[in-house]
């Protein structure tokens, strides 16, 4: 019996020794039975078109791609998914027949958990708030959109940014929220939404008011470390329910897993308290 060979894949970002995806692939590949490896790769942004493109000539299935280096992976690409020519930037490559193919699997990441906590109708008609303006905000817009939300508010600490991410998708439902009306905009939302680096730790709280938040609002913030950020905290006190970082992140590396090894890790195979372990120890 011929044994399989097994695959490489891995995680591209400069710096890149705080990521948990090593962690949470290697569970599902030991968990599944499957012949493969999956590890960090430091990339230089002024060397990473170059090395993205020698993937090619390696054994290297395919790998995820982080900051500061998503739009260079999009550029180095040969072939560029729906899902990522909607957001500009790519979060995952990987190669078939020879070419290297640029995708993002942060609209379903941000989606799945949502859909779960709310469902596709409920979503459909519900008021949302986003804060930030960075590549998060726009694939959760992107996501948002997907889904038939009514209502989209954008804001951001830079109202011009805000307003530059509205022009660019171009939507009647999609509109920015000055700065300086930050709290009175959560008024009427049904979703709250932290896309920002807000609450991440080394950074300062989102500065808003969560008491301004209509009864039974889901906040969502896309922050994982630390796992309960002060916004998390704050819809805690409030009484409002929430969905952490950790649970997008995990919906984003089921399709990548996929790409890479061929096989979607089963819902039954939940990484989150070993990823737990790590962020609290």
């Amino acid at each position: 019996m011929t044994r399989p060979i097994p695959k490489l894949a891995g995680v591209c970002g400069w710096p890149i020794h705080h990521s948990l995806s090593p962690q949470m692939h290697s569970f599902w590949l030991r968990e599944m039975g499957l012949a493969g490896a999956y590890v960090h790769f430091a990339v230089r942004p002024d060397e990473a078109v170059r090395a993205f493109q020698s993937l090619k000539q390696t054994s290297i299935a395919g790998v995820n791609v982080t900051l500061p280096l998503k739009e260079l992976a999009y550029e180095a690409a040969d072939i560029v998914t729906d899902d990522a020519k909607k957001l500009g930037v790519a979060n995952c490559l990987y190669k078939r027949d020879g070419q290297l193919i640029a995708h993002n699997t942060d609209l379903e990441g941000f989606a799945t958990p949502l859909i779960r906590a709310l469902g596709p109708r409920t979503i459909a008609n519900t008021p949302v708030i986003i804060y930030g303006t960075g590549g998060a905000s726009r694939a959760v817009i992107g996501a948002l959109l997907s889904l038939n939300c009514p209502e989209i508010r954008l804001c951001g600490r830079t109202d011009n940014r805000a307003e530059a991410v509205v022009d660019d998708f171009n939507v009647p439902s999609l509109y920015a929220v000055p700065w300086a009306m930050r709290h009175d905009g959560i008024g009427g939302a049904g979703v709250i939404i932290n896309a920002s680096a807000a609450g991440m730790k080394g950074y300062p709280a989102l500065d808003v008011d969560l008491t301004l938040a209509s009864p039974g609002a889901l906040v969502y913030d896309l922050i994982y470390t630390p796992e309960v950020t002060p916004l998390l905290k704050a819809a805690k006190s409030q009484g409002l329910p929430s969905i952490g970082g950790l649970d997008m992140l995990i919906a984003q590396a089921r399709p990548s897993f996929k790409l890479f090894f061929g096989q979607t890790p089963p819902e039954t195979l939940d990484p989150t308290d070993l990823l737990r372990k790590t962020l609290n120890s």
